[in-house]
């Protein structure tokens, strides 16, 4: 049986690759949508999820500070409250939520934080509120129905307006000619689309998608279920598509009804849905009480301000209705955040010292988390990557390399890293052992680090191999050997662009932390 859906896309091809073409000529989003396919394409073609690609995972996700912060808050939030202890490294997070689910989340969070830079602010924003609102309802409702598939769930529903987001975003002129058409011919918003630009919001979501190399899971629940009354999911897949239409339809049920109508708007969506997802109007209303409870979560951490949102003002006025309490309102008539003053939310910004107490956490949690994991079974492959990202966020180094003796035990070899072209830097460290008087040797045969402020002093410059000189060249850099009963197992390279001092006292103290806890790893796993 040939899907509606499907038909469409394909004669609507030509308007789809004009559109595509286009969207890859206007502003940042060819550099924005290279990103995308690095997640989603590279990761994607790996035959199994490998050290390599959990690592290339965590490279790509730590090349963006802020999109690090987000998705750890995010792991943090109570929407992910079944987790155990606070999560403080990416590297955790992909042990504990796994390797695809994080890979989806950070893709996710890309969008919107791409597509909130963009001119036509407000209405982008108002439906990327809605977009989390679906997310926080779909994996509730996935909860509720023992899918084990909720994080899925959460992620489909957040994208399922990817193509109305870019037609805002990069094609504001047809966007408004798409509501100017609604507000003439009274047509729905799929008509309407199709009337403009020969393709529906959804159908265009998909295509990108699909030219973004998405999963097919994310593409497929974007299609739209049939008219009328749904019967019940054959599959999973058609499951999870439709508690993501079900939490689309429900937000919309919210932002389309009177506050008279409300009840007949849920009464209607219950009828339509009553095979499929038998919910009552009294659950509907849970589901939406315990969404807007959870979206303080991910307004906060995107940036959305639920304050100047009509479809949270307006959830949040029927809420208290029916609490029987008025309101409190501003004087233009919006709903306050909660623990803020009225008005606009400003951003603040964070002083030196701030930021440093913010770095000193980031080592502290990270040398806790890591010693919480090797206290049970683990990978030695997810624990280095661990102490390499604790090192690489919390002390601020331009990249991180963790070099592992060979078998021959003449050459220390790079096996991983983090940081500005790591791959290619991890590649270059190849150091022949006891065969040069280098700074590399003089570490490892003494057995200590050694911390070098400026690489490129006269007395340093000539205890430098070629080979460093020539495609490294930092500025400043350090060197740890891992070494145990007189033996080097390994080091660690780290490095900043600017020569100066690399570490503090203290830090030079959970420096050797990280490094005594690389040492037991690798003793406890090659013995």
């Amino acid at each position: 049986m040939t899907n509606e859906n499907d038909t469409n896309a394909r004669s609507g091809h030509g308007t789809v690759d004009f559109l595509l073409r286009r969207m890859r000529h206007k502003g940042d989003l060819p550099a924005f949508s290279n990103h995308i396919v690095e997640i989603n394409s590279k990761l994607s073609s790996l035959k199994a999820i490998t050290l390599s690609a959990t690592g290339d995972l965590a490279k790509i996700i730590l090349k963006d500070f802020s999109l690090t912060n987000k998705l750890l808050k995010i792991v943090n939030s109570a929407v992910y409250g079944n987790l155990a202890g606070r999560v403080t490294t990416v590297s955790k997070a992909v042990m504990l939520l796994g390797f695809e689910k994080v890979r989806m989340i950070a893709t996710a969070l890309m969008i919107f934080e791409h597509l909130q830079n963009k001119s036509q602010a407000a209405e982008l924003k108002e439906v990327a509120m809605e977009s989390f609102l679906s997310g926080v309802i779909a994996m509730d409702l996935a909860e509720k129905m023992r899918m084990g598939r909720a994080e899925e769930a959460f992620i489909c529903a957040m994208l399922r307006h990817l193509g109305k987001l870019l037609v805002i975003c990069y094609f504001p002129e047809e966007y408004e000619a798409v509501k100017e058409q609604i507000r003439e011919s009274g047509l729905d918003e799929d008509k309407a689309a199709r009337a403009i630009l020969g393709i529906s919001f959804n159908e265009l979501g998909m295509a990108v998608s699909r030219s973004w190399n998405f999963p097919d899971m994310i593409v497929r629940s974007m299609e739209s279920p049939p008219p009328g009354i749904i019967e019940p999911a054959m599959t999973e897949l058609e499951r999870l598509r439709y508690v993501t239409h079900y939490a689309h339809d429900l937000c919309a049920s919210v932002a389309d009804a009177r506050e008279d109508g409300w009840g007949e708007a849920m009464s209607e969506m219950s009828i339509r849905y009553q095979k499929a997802i038998p919910l009552p109007v009294q659950q509907m209303e849970t589901l939406l009480d315990s969404a807007a409870a959870k979206i303080d979560n991910f307004s906060g951490i995107v940036n959305l301000d639920k304050n100047s949102s009509p479809l949270i003002n307006k959830l949040s006025a029927h809420r208290t209705t029916e609490a029987n309490e008025p309101p409190a309102e501003t004087p233009d008539g919006q709903q306050p955040l909660k623990g803020t003053a009225a008005g606009t939310v400003h951003p603040v910004t964070k002083s030196a010292a701030v930021l440093t107490q913010e770095k000193k956490r980031i080592v502290t949690s990270g040398i806790s988390e890591i010693a919480d994991v090797m206290k049970g079974s683990y990978n030695l492959s997810d624990v280095m990557y661990m102490i390499l990202e604790t090192m690489y966020r919390g002390f601020e180094f331009n990249r991180v390399i963790f070099c592992l003796r060979d078998v021959s035990g003449k050459k220390m070899v790079g096996r991983f890293g983090l940081g500005d072209k790591s791959e290619e830097m991890v590649a270059l460290f190849q150091i022949q052992v006891g065969q040069a008087s280098d700074i590399f040797n003089i570490a490892i045969s003494q057995g200590r680090g050694i911390l070098i402020a400026d690489a490129n002093a006269p007395n340093i410059v000539h205890n430098l191999p070629g080979w460093y000189r020539t495609s490294v060249a930092a500025q400043a850099f350090l060197v740890y050997p891992l070494a145990i009963k007189g033996k080097c197992l390994g080091l660690f390279y780290a490095d900043r662009n600017e020569s100066g001092p690399l570490l503090t006292e203290s830090q030079c103290l959970q420096m050797e932390d990280l490094r005594d806890m690389a040492v037991e790893v690798i003793t406890q796993k090659h013995p």
